[in-house]
């Protein structure tokens, strides 16, 4: 098997680990080999390998972690085995023997307690930067003074002292730095993140021919479904495929990471992907392709093999999809909910379940105002009344077209056309257009896809159908046009594809309408998804959000986001005590913070009603983890001027 040098070197951090057996060691190590508990000095890198682990949050990539503990009396470090202890509380607790109830030792050991024993922290080690990070807990309100003298054993106790840096990733990070006054040397999320070279997205594996494609001509590359993609740029059309790499670094709220994630296919972004000669070596060949927490392996597969797999993978019951087209009126918001998919499909229903959400003061979410639903029936009737089904049956009972992706883009895109230049009727419009005027306060409004295969359980279906403005005063952009251009959007080859792949009926597929008010320019723009994607079972949301309308999901000229996670003990209940911790900060904002904390405060309240109010509609129980790792994936955005923040859309993650 061919793989790429990374991952021999990673199967070899992996055997120090488990076996504690395999460092070379030498007479200065302090490790000897066999089974330790912790070791009070770091003297080479063999006695590094012999007590690192994965973090237990993988915010980046390429990260080896010690966890160590400073005892405040003894002024003693414990570099721990953190193979053996996964938790500092797990060392504390059996090692140490100093206490016997978690919930006592977080009260006491992550606050500014009289009380307190230990300093508790991280010691990380960037592969791609070389750079050694000290890291506490989000919300530790550790003293400072006992935090520099933490950092004065570490880097006296450490070969690589002089590396050692304290991350700047919180505000209680930067409380200690404004104390220290220059006795703690630190480094900024923004380094550590613009400085990987390897980003893990979706970890899985997948068969396929390997592609290379530039963004110049990527539009109109003939692409396949058994393909890999390589590729230097955040495409919004992606064709459906067996995996992708891009050289151009992703966020997981990404189009291009939620695809992926939808279709449970590897992907990854590695900065040389469009220059490593490792990777040429593949080109065009029949791959396997996987991605794994450190790195990405690509080596020759077999031809009958993977061809058995396809077919068993490919062989999908058709799921037929329900479209109710008997009602015959415009829907209210009050009307719609989770169960409405079937009338006015997935991004209406969800819009209206999220009306009914109240706030602990009774207010409701802040919503785009002046919506409605155009249900399905409209668009049935378009396509009956103007002959169009004879074209869709003609593209759907053709299965050449299935294997010719440049055909069936050609007779999709001939639908398409056909659709937006059909007459519409004009009693609808009228209706439609009698509605947005009785408003009275706006003459712009969005027109947003909502299918039968769009926002349900199983398909989040996120950048495959088109959203248009519609104007009651320019006439370049109308109601109409806007209109057939979102009911035309169904039949796009994005759209296609990844419904053809779920096994999807695409006789069944309907097309309804999200009607609320246009809002011009905003402040910011977001995404976030209510639980930690870096790590499982913790009570944390993940929260992208950028300045302006430069999309967080389709991010223009490799900009960066802010990426953060805000921490919570319990996220069942209503509270505002949180923890913010950065990822990285926008480009756009000179790399400080777009939103106040008071702005996050605000906006976790509602993802927190958000979350509980659809766990609770889905019928689920509060049990365990799994309302931990319960998501849902919601858009948010920053009015201009005002800042208010609105909530666009909500689905299941």
């Amino acid at each position: 098997m061919k793989a790429f040098n990374k991952i021999v070197f990673c199967l070899w951090i992996s055997c120090v680990s488990v076996l504690m057996g395999c460092a070379q060691t030498t007479p200065d190590c302090a490790y000897k080999g066999g089974a330790v508990d912790f070791l009070s000095t770091i003297h080479c890198n063999s006695d590094f390998l012999a007590l690192q682990n994965k973090p237990l949050s993988q915010n980046y990539g390429d990260i080896q972690s010690i966890k160590l503990v400073y005892d405040i009396h003894t002024a003693k470090v414990y570099f721990i085995n953190s193979y053996k202890y996964r938790y500092h509380y797990d060392f504390c607790a059996a090692f140490l023997r100093t206490y016997n109830d978690l919930s006592n030792f977080n009260q006491i050991e992550y606050n500014d307690s009289p009380q307190r024993k230990y300093v508790l922290a991280n010691l990380n080690h960037y592969d791609a930067s070389d750079i050694y990070t000290l890291e506490l807990f989000a919300d530790d309100h550790c003293p400072s003074h006992l935090v520099i003298d933490l950092f004065e054993q570490v880097k006296k106790n450490t070969y690589f002292g002089d590396k050692i840096r304290l991350l700047n990733s919180t505000e209680q990070s930067q409380r200690i730095i404004d104390d220290a006054k220059g006795l703690v040397p630190f480094v900024s999320v923004d380094e550590i993140y613009g400085q990987q070279i390897f980003q893990p997205m979706i970890i899985a594996g997948r068969n396929g021919y390997l592609r290379k494609v530039e963004q110049a001509a990527f539009d109109t590359f003939p692409f396949q479904k058994h393909d890999i993609i390589v590729t230097n740029f955040l495409p919004n059309n992606f064709p459906y495929c067996q995996g992708i790499i891009t050289s151009t670094f992703q966020t997981p709220l990404c189009h291009v990471n939620i695809l992926s994630h939808n279709r449970n296919t590897p992907n990854c972004a590695y900065k040389f992907a469009m220059t490593d000669q490792r990777i040429d070596a593949y080109l065009n060949q029949l791959v396997y392709y996987e991605v794994t927490d450190d790195t990405f392996i690509i080596h020759p597969a077999e031809l009958k093999e993977v061809e058995l797999y396809w077919a068993n993978q490919e062989k999908k019951k058709f799921q037929k999809l329900t479209a109710n087209t008997n009602v015959k009126t415009l829907v209210d918001i009050k009307e719609m909910g989770i169960h409405s998919v079937a009338i006015v499909g997935g991004k209406a229903a969800n819009f209206g379940e999220l009306a009914k959400i109240k706030m602990p003061d009774n207010t409701g979410i802040p919503l785009p105002e002046a919506a409605f639903a155009i249900p399905f029936y409209f668009y049935d009737q378009h396509i009956l009344a103007n002959g169009l089904q004879p074209l869709i049956n003609h593209i759907l009972s053709n299965s050449a077209l299935k294997n010719n992706r440049t055909l069936l883009e050609k007779e999709l895109q001939k639908l398409q056309d056909t659709i937006k230049h059909a007459a519409i009727d004009p009693v609808f419009l009228s209706m439609v257009e009698t509605r947005l005027k009785a408003n009275g306060m706006y003459t712009e409004y969005r027109f947003r896809s909502s299918t039968n295969a769009e926002d349900i359980v199983g398909f989040n279906g996120a950048g495959l159908y088109e959203s248009k403005t519609g104007s009651l005063v320019n006439p370049k952009k109308t109601v109409e046009e806007a209109i057939k251009k979102v009911w035309a959007s169904v039949w796009n080859i994005r759209a296609f594809e990844e419904r053809e792949a779920m096994g999807m009926d695409q006789a069944t597929v309907a097309m309804g309408i999200l009607v609320h008010r246009a809002f011009g320019d905003e402040e910011a723009n977001g995404v976030a998804i209510t639980k930690d994607l870096y790590r499982m079972n913790y009570p944390s949301f993940t929260i992208n959000v950028q300045k302006g309308e430069t999309s967080v999901v389709l991010p223009q000229d490799s900009s960066v986001c802010d990426q953060l996670l805000v921490k919570f003990s319990d996220a069942f209940n209503n509270t505002n005590t949180i923890a913010i911790e950065y990822i990285s900060h926008s480009s756009l904002n000179h790399f400080q913070p777009v939103m106040t904390r008071p702005e996050i405060e605000k906006l976790t309240t509602y993802l927190q009603a958000i979350k509980r109010h659809f766990y609770n509609q889905l019928g689920m129980e509060f049990k365990g983890t799994e309302f931990d790792n319960f998501a849902m994936d919601v858009e948010f955005k920053l009015e201009k001027n005002t800042r208010k923040i609105y909530i666009k859309q909500a689905r299941t993650y």
